[in-house]
């Protein structure tokens, strides 16, 4: 490979596709674990924290398969699992996803350790800037194909332009990797490497799981900020932008230390909401890009020996760093589950501490790499960069800017419709975060249920904005669009999962309140809106999400109380949500003691059993209705979009 010019643009290229295919096939990889194997019965979440750590272990396996196969077909073996286990994925069932996104997972971890080597050429010393600036331009990539699909990832959908454009990712990023030097003795770079320099690159893991929580998370930063979806994505894609810039031109090792003097703070910020949190974004974001330099810059001298010794020096400290990426994310997402001494906040600044200590024994080396020029206006005629490699990496990252202008200019915001008083037809949906019970995320099939029901008003539970686990999609605004029917979201366990409300009619005022924890792990709220029915009439709409946990009646009891509480005896008031009893609880007493009136009691038929959708055999969903009105025409909606029933009915007066 040359020093300038086609090769190095082909170098950022090749390591920002790797990027997008890896966190593609990690976001399917997630969710899966959780929505198809953990679905198995006595399978726990500490089982799911074992099988996904198992997988990120086999990093380790790396030097082995270096030395058995010989570097070349090493990395072109590993490169290919990844673009076919990701191509393949996009047609197969879940069980089958899962095993695919499993190997292509093993895929990635033991190709970007393979490319940190080779996208070297001898005596080339601006490797480490390309390879900082591909990491960055390969997240915008990322966030720029997920935010065209308005966060719902490519490969769950099955129509034409998303199969498409997944293609055409493997076919560029087979030409790409058909173009890498890897077999002459220039493909690495010959300098006598620097003792312990390769083990920095171990802090490309806590970047990453940075990266996915928050800084490179439009869906969480929608939720935190209270923009519109295209909005946030602007706020992602321009601070990745301005991190390219700084990467590009950053030769002051003064720059590196304040990136990570900032890093910290920012993630600690970041991880709440408002405007503070706004800024500690859009800090933190460009921090993260900038402290990649000196990850790389440290890695690069112990590139030299990387065949030599099997390629063991980059492919352990890599692994490393993915082991803590994995044990970040488990930790992060089991206190959901299992009540734990930290809150899942934690996480993120020891990330961030972690990516700090892993750059800092190689902040001086960023004075010593030299700068790239971005071939705009300002490098013309200027003798300092005439000599400098030249690569699109920020123009390319400028350009994606114009997916969310594309979104915002093509789109409406969902607008309510005046109605014409009672009656009301009201629904209630456990969304189960977005997956069938199949395992696919099917956010199609939510829509056309709720289409279904000729519902005004929907109470949301397990709506989740963000979620790895989840495929950090952006459930709210998807449906919202979808359904064109503007939206009141109500946090429950942090920002970005909780309940919402859909309401085709005025909403005239909304709010939530906290309900008692109980010592669960997982907090819960309960939402209200008041909504304009029309012929000046209103509805008082409560939506709320019990303890889910069987058997754990006491810590519903005082729920319950708290939603007897906000409601206040008011008339033409309605109670939607997934309670998680059944009718001869003793929440469910109390509701019933309080005034309620349970609208199947006076308006289904059959058992109404609501869960699990497969196969019913017990009614823990509920529209309650406050004594002065009636329903009629109750409906149990059928399907597996969800692993709930879906409970539609009409309320009058």
């Amino acid at each position: 490979m040359s020093r300038a010019g086609a090769p190095a643009r082909s170098d950022v290229l090749l390591v920002a596709l790797t990027v997008v295919l890896g966190l593609q096939t990690l976001r399917a990889f997630l969710p899966l674990l959780v929505h198809t194997y953990g679905t198995r019965p006595g399978v726990t979440s500490i089982g799911l924290g074992v099988f996904a750590i198992s997988v990120f272990l086999t990093a380790w396996l790396a030097p082995f398969v270096w030395r058995l196969l010989g570097a070349a077909r090493a990395l072109r073996l590993s490169a290919g699992a990844l673009v076919l286990a990701r191509v393949l994925a996009q047609f197969a069932d879940p069980p089958t996803m899962l095993w695919l996104s499993a190997a292509g997972t093993v895929g990635f971890l033991w190709t970007v350790p393979g490319l940190l080597a080779f996208v070297r050429p001898a005596g080339d010393d601006g490797a480490p800037r390309r390879l900082a600036i591909g990491c960055v331009l390969g997240f915008s990539l990322d966030v720029a194909l997920a935010g065209a699909f308005w966060s719902w990832d490519l490969v769950w959908q099955r129509t034409p332009t998303p199969v498409l454009v997944t293609i055409g990712l493997a076919l560029v990023y087979g030409w790409l990797l058909g173009g890498l030097a890897v077999g002459g003795a220039g493909a690495v770079g010959q300098t006598a490497p620097e003792r312990g320099g390769w083990w920095t690159l171990a802090g490309l893991g806590p970047i990453l799981l940075l990266g996915v929580l928050i800084f490179q998370n439009p869906a969480r930063l929608t939720a935190a900020s209270g923009w519109p979806f295209f909005g946030a994505l602007t706020g992602v894609l321009a601070a990745n932008l301005v991190a390219v810039a700084v990467l590009a031109r950053l030769t002051r090792s003064a720059g590196a230390v304040l990136a990570v003097l900032a890093l910290i703070p920012a993630a600690v910020l970041a991880h709440g909401t408002g405007p503070a949190a706004i800024a500690a974004f859009a800090v933190g974001s460009v921090a993260a890009g900038v402290i990649t330099l000196p990850l790389m810059a440290g890695a690069n001298r112990a590139a030299g020996r990387a065949r030599a010794r099997g390629f063991a020096p980059g492919a352990r400290a890599w692994a490393l760093g993915m082991l803590l990426f994995a044990v970040g994310a488990f930790l992060y997402y089991v206190t959901y589950d299992i009540r734990l001494p930290f809150e899942n906040a934690v996480i993120v600044p020891v990330a961030a501490a972690l990516a700090a200590a892993f750059a800092a024994p190689a902040l001086r080396k960023v004075a010593m790499i030299p700068p790239l020029a971005s071939g705009g206006w300002r490098t013309l005629g200027d003798p300092r960069t005439a000599a400098m490699p030249r690569l699109p990496g920020l123009r390319l990252a400028g350009m994606l800017l114009a997916v969310p202008a594309v979104l915002w200019i093509t789109s409406r915001p969902p607008a309510a419709t005046p109605g014409a008083g009672w009656p009301v037809r009201v629904m209630s949906y456990n969304l189960h975060q977005g997956y069938a019970v199949s395992g696919m995320q099917d956010l199609e099939a939510l829509a056309a249920t709720i289409e279904a029901s000729g519902a005004d008003v929907i109470a949301l539970q397990e709506v989740s904005r963000g979620w790895v686990i989840n495929g950090s999609t952006e459930m709210l605004t998807w449906l919202s669009r979808r359904l064109r029917m503007p939206v009141v979201w109500g946090p429950a366990q942090d920002v970005v999962q909780g309940n919402a409300v859909l309401s085709r009619r005025p909403i005239l005022s909304s709010g939530r309140i906290e309900v008692p924890r109980g010592g669960a792990p997982m907090r819960r709220g309960a939402q209200w809106v008041e909504v304009d029915l029309g012929s000046g009439e209103r509805l008082l709409v409560i939506a709320t999400h019990f303890h889910h946990i069987e058997g754990q009646g006491h810590i519903r009891v005082p729920q319950a109380a708290a939603v007897i509480e906000l409601w206040g005896r008011r008339d033409r008031t309605v109670l939607l949500g997934d309670l998680n009893a059944t009718p001869d609880a003793r929440e469910i007493a109390m509701l019933r003691e309080a005034g309620w009136r349970d609208s199947f009691e006076l308006a289904g038929e059959g058992d109404g059993f609501t869960y699990p959708s497969w196969r019913p055999y017990e009614r823990i969903d509920y529209v309650w209705i406050s004594p002065d009105l009636s329903a009629r025409d109750f409906d149990l909606l059928p399907g597996q979009a969800s692993d709930h029933v879906g409970i539609a009915v009409t309320i009058g007066r």
